[in-house]
């Protein structure tokens, strides 16, 4: 099966550990069976957030307006 390349993530990223850590950190149960998997996603993420982050022209910009609805008519 052929799996599209993924950005590395940082240097220095662990990602079990940080999976691990978040998972105490709010309480949410993370099996050991499970911490592959999931530090798999996260470093896969941590690699796409790199690569957003050294974009080139999103230092200085204004962000997006935000938008909010108008209450519907009564």
């Amino acid at each position: 099966m052929h799996r599209p390349a993924f950005p590395p993530p940082p240097a220095g990223f662990d990602a079990a550990a940080y999976a691990r850590a978040a998972a105490a950190a709010v309480g949410l149960p993370l099996p050991e069976e499970a911490v592959a998997e999931v530090a798999a996603n996260l470093a896969r993420t941590a690699g796409f957030a790199r690569l957003v982050a050294a974009a080139p022209g999103l230092a200085g910009e204004a962000p997006a307006p935000v938008f909010t609805p108008k209450e519907a008519p009564a």
